[in-house]
């Protein structure tokens, strides 16, 4: 017998897939509560037990989003106290991102309808505000503390390592995640040590 959360847990993943299917058929303006129970196949008050609405609904589903990134990204895995130079480069960790972009690629069908529904920027800055965490905890573990790199101010530098990492995988999913995520890791390594000049030569 399903235990009281086996049921809500499924009962939430049949609300999630109606959106997603109601994003693609109508768009979020046009859905209503009422179209989303009979896609999930459940009457109003277990809906009103679970979400406020469908505004609710829709940032309930990007929070849950953000908090299994952040899971994968800033999980308690990131232990490794190497202090050597070049672990600089690995502060934005390859296999984390990897994981990550695994997770938006099987995801697919939920970021496009976010994507639909205007809130795509609202989860670009979250998901930027996430990497500037694994950025932060990686910083503090290799004991980089300046003020500066490479006579950059400490907050600009950052936005430019999250920012180029964020852009590169924001197009990608844009772009319907053809490519695989291995593709796209290799392209973020490549990133981590040319200078947006050498591109053009």
């Amino acid at each position: 017998m399903a235990t009281t959360a086996q049921r809500q847990t499924r009962t939430e993943a049949k609300i999630r897939g109606a959106f997603i299917e109601l994003m693609q058929e109508k768009g979020f303006e046009a859905m209503t509560v009422s179209a989303i129970v009979r896609a999930a196949g459940i009457n109003r008050g277990t809906f009103y037990l679970h979400y406020l609405d469908k505004f609710d609904l829709k940032q309930q589903l990007i929070d849950d989003t953000i908090d299994d990134l952040t899971e994968i990204l800033v999980g308690d895995d990131m232990r490794d106290g190497r202090r050597s130079v070049d672990d600089v480069l690995d502060i934005l960790r390859t296999d984390a991102i990897a994981e990550a972009l695994r997770y938006v690629k099987r995801e697919y069908a939920f970021f496009d309808a976010i994507s639909r529904s205007g809130s795509d920027m609202q989860m670009y800055d979250r998901f930027k505000d996430v990497l500037k965490r694994m950025l932060i905890s990686q910083a503090k573990r290799l004991n980089l503390t300046s003020n500066t790199y490479a006579g950059i101010p400490r907050p600009y530098a950052m936005e430019i390592l999250v920012s180029s990492v964020a852009s590169i995988i924001w197009l990608w999913i844009r772009g319907g995640c053809k490519e695989t995520p291995e593709r796209i890791c290799a392209i973020i390594e490549r990133n981590k040590t040319m200078a947006p000049v050498d591109i053009l030569r």
